[in-house]
């Protein structure tokens, strides 16, 4: 319930801060992001892993992750929106939620363990394409867009708990 009651105070925060959708303004020349779909790698604890994003609409998002690297696995959901969209990054909250699962094997035991979690935070997204082109009109570089993004995450296992403050990163090619 702990868990429940701080991502709420989270989402609610973020909500405060998001300015009126009619106050934002889309820079003229920049792409439009609707309809989009990429493809790379997530990193934002503990939802990490290959990523597939879909722009529902010029503001939202959806974004899956999968992991299974070493002993904690993921298979996480995230929806972003847009707070404000500029020709070379937008800014952006978002949410998450997912089912995590950690396996550890050692000293002749073996403890698998699997918990819900969710999050929610705030980030930028990079659109390398438009910053590192000269020419300015986006067709020297291949359309790669990075997110940093810093959120607060919970998941608790019966052996370990955790909930806290996390960077994330990520790298997608978008078609």
């Amino acid at each position: 319930m702990r868990i429940l009651s701080t991502t709420g105070l989270l989402a609610l925060s973020l909500l405060l801060l998001v300015p009126a959708q009619g106050l934002v303004a889309q820079a003229p020349d920049a792409p439009p992001p609707g309809s989009r779909l990429g493809v790379g790698f997530q990193s934002s604890w503990p939802a990490y892993g290959v990523s597939g994003v879909y722009d529902v609409s010029d503001r939202i998002t959806a974004q899956a992750v999968v992991g299974a690297f070493g002993s904690l696995s993921t298979l996480s959901g995230r929806g972003l929106y847009r707070f404000q969209i500029e020709e070379k990054y937008s800014t952006y909250g978002f949410g998450t939620v997912g089912v995590w699962r950690h396996s550890f094997r050692g000293l002749g035991s073996s403890l698998n363990e699997t918990s819900p979690g969710v999050g929610g935070g705030a980030g930028v997204e990079l659109d390398w394409r438009r910053i590192l082109d000269a020419s300015g009109n986006g067709s020297g570089f291949p359309p790669l867009f990075s997110s940093i993004d810093l959120g607060f995450v919970a998941a608790s296992f019966d052996n370990y708990n955790f909930s806290g403050l996390v960077f994330g990163a990520g790298l997608h090619y978008r078609f």
